[in-house]
């Protein structure tokens, strides 16, 4: 009789559950491990936090390990997969293979070793049904990395030094004992150094200060600067900013301030500053504000922070910095004849610095240089070098009653003599009044001043014109409206036999707004109108002048457009007007301060005006240093 296949069937079946019955076993057993991990993976979270937080605290490397393990070892109580996980004494720590001591390859154990945690747990399961196929049992297990994390948690930056350099004269250093704060001054080779006091600690804390409010304004200033906007660093120069946490150039000093003033309730988010370095890295500079909403910095603290807290801050020496520049008034005109019979003497101007600059300031009197380009040679009535007499058509360059100084910060007062002309037609010529710079700043600052000769005064003006405006974006265009305007007076007005005014781009003039050369092609300069009559009405007689900054990077850039007519009396009258753009970037001259160091500040006092505290470490250079864990953070990061 033939077989039957019933009896194959019934071996398929059973072999076909069987195999079933092993992939369930084997995704029971997977989802146990799954579960496991998990469980291990938050023991091994919590202990590295937890030993984190003992550092911060100020407990021993071995001490925040033995936190860790006492935190994992409870919270692996309850495995859900009933397993037993290690972690292996810090004499046997274990490796995978190949990778002894790396910590990065650690399979199980704790690793604390200065502002950094590493916990590794090992685990394994035994497997319920997947030994059925020979897995007898599966390993996990879970690892994680705390980091103490430094940097100012606010935008509050203290001050350091009162009354500085020291000694005497009430100078007091804030980061030192209270004890030592009076002794020596500043130490004239570190930005860190102590020049004999004594650092503060927990035990000998510095003198209180105020932190926040009136009583914090620094040594050279009358405002209050208590609040720093970490977002805007870098002061270098003019343009040199740079933004961080969205905002962005241009912003309004308010705007900031609401928005920084968050960061007291979230915390500052970072970047956070480098570590001090000599001479200064300038993302250490960092911008400083008049003030703010009193109420809300007080406010928005006391929500956060109480007294006795720890707090990490940024210091800054007490001095509140400018970029160094210096800037000239100059005259409004210079009034001399055709030809001089004996030297004459010119209007006073004034030169002034602000608190940064220490340099000398040497003055020079320049011509129309492009004025041959242009198409107007004779309009060039100041020769370079000058020449003393002048020769036919020219003028010579005064002589400077005060020349290659130091200005006063209210301005010092320049006299000019000297000054000889030799036949130059009658007229209203341009000139520029120049100062420069030297060590260590080399900086030039130039400004047109008319003259005018024989007499001459029927002229026009560019007063009422916008000079200057920023483009947001790469690429982007700017129009500013430029008026040709004149006076009612019968004897300076422009007259009725007066020329329409020739408006032109002196090409030779654009440079980056520190006069360096800088170039634009050709047709990116225009003007609505070339050519206007002055008028009395209004503002004047209009024409736009449109600026493509198309092939320029960001930055600041300047030119000169040229006026150029006959006024009624039929005399030539050449006025220049600077104009300055940005793009994609904002000039400002800036107040900022010089972060020069981080020190733990303890909270000594809330109240609806101020902020207190007193200094309970010494001053460094690096805001992570395991010596400012009191005021660090604790954050769980990447293995590696």
């Amino acid at each position: 009789m033939p077989r039957t296949p019933r009896g194959q069937v019934l071996v398929l079946v059973a072999l076909v559950i069987v195999v079933l019955l092993a992939f369930a076993g084997i995704a029971i057993d997977f989802g146990r491990q799954n579960a496991e991990q998990r469980h291990v993976q938050t023991a091994a979270d919590a202990a590295a936090l937890g030993a984190c937080r003992a550092l911060i605290d100020g407990e021993t490397d071995n001490a925040a390990a033995a936190v860790a393990r006492t935190i994992a070892q409870v919270n692996l109580v309850g495995s859900p997969a009933g397993s037993v996980a290690t972690i292996a004494p810090d004499n046997a720590r274990i490796y995978a293979d190949g990778h002894a001591g790396d910590p990065a390859f650690l399979v199980s154990g704790i690793i604390v070793s200065s502002t950094s945690v590493r916990i590794s747990i090992a685990s394994t399961i035994d497997t319920a049904l997947a030994r059925v196929v020979g897995v007898p049992t599966l390993d996990t297990g879970g690892r994680a990395r705390c980091q103490l994390q430094g940097g100012p948690a606010i935008p509050i930056v203290a001050r350091r030094y009162a009354n500085a350099p020291g000694p005497g004269g009430g100078f007091v250093d804030f980061v030192a004992t209270a004890a030592t704060s009076g002794n020596g001054g500043l130490d004239a080779f570190s930005v860190l150094g102590y020049d004999g006091r004594t650092p503060a600690s927990e035990g000998a804390p510095g003198p209180a200060l105020a932190l926040y409010g009136p009583s914090s304004k620094a040594a050279n200033d009358a405002s209050f600067r208590g609040f720093v906007a970490l977002d805007v660093r870098n002061f270098q120069t003019t343009t040199s900013r740079v933004y961080y946490n969205g905002v962005q150039a241009g912003i309004t000093e308010n705007t900031l301030k609401d928005r920084e003033g968050t960061y007291l309730l979230t915390g500052y988010p970072g970047p956070m500053f480098p570590s001090v370095v000599q001479p200064a890295d300038p993302n250490d500079q960092v911008a400083a504000l008049l003030g703010n909403d009193t109420a809300m910095v007080v406010g928005n603290f006391e929500d956060v922070f109480a007294v006795g807290d720890r707090i990490m801050l940024a210091l800054y020496n007490g001095t509140v910095m400018q970029i160094p520049d210096f800037a000239i008034s100059p005259p409004s005109a210079i009034s001399v004849p055709s030809t001089t019979s004996s030297p004459l003497n010119g209007p006073n101007f004034s030169v002034s610095r602000n608190d940064a600059f220490n340099s000398t300031v040497t003055l020079h009197l320049h011509g129309d240089a492009n004025a041959v380009a242009a198409g107007y040679p004779t309009h060039d009535i100041v020769p370079t070098p000058p020449v003393t007499p002048p020769a036919g058509g020219k003028m010579n360059q005064p002589t400077w009653s005060t020349d290659v100084f130091i200005p006063a910060k209210s301005g010092t007062t320049v006299g000019m003599s000297g000054i000889q002309t030799n036949a130059v037609a009658a007229g209203i010529y341009t000139v520029w009044l120049e100062g420069h710079s030297g060590n260590p700043y080399f900086q030039t600052r130039r400004f047109p001043v008319p003259v005018k000769v024989g007499g001459a005064a029927r002229d026009f003006s560019f007063a009422n014109s916008t000079t200057s405006g920023a483009i947001a974006t790469l690429g982007g265009s700017i129009s500013l409206p430029i008026y040709v305007s004149t006076t009612n007076a019968s004897s300076t007005k422009w007259g009725a036999a007066g020329s329409a005014v020739a408006l032109t781009f002196d090409p030779g003039s654009f440079t980056d707004c520190a006069l360096a050369p800088a170039t634009i092609g050709a047709g990116q300069i225009t003007f609505s109108a070339g050519n206007v009559t002055p008028t009395s009405s209004g503002s004047g007689a209009l024409s736009t002048l449109t600026v493509s900054s198309v092939g320029l990077a960001p930055g600041c850039y300047r030119f000169d457009i040229r006026g150029t007519g006959t006024n009624g009396d039929g005399q030539p009258v050449t006025h220049l007007q600077p104009i300055s753009f940005t793009v994609a970037t904002t000039s400002s001259s800036g107040s900022y301060v010089d972060v020069i160091g981080f020190a733990v500040f303890e909270v000594t006092d809330i109240n609806a005006n101020e902020i207190s505290g007193r200094a309970v470490s010494g001053v460094y250079a690096d805001a992570n240093d395991q010596a400012l864990r009191r005021a660090q953070r604790a954050r769980l990061i990447p293995w590696n």
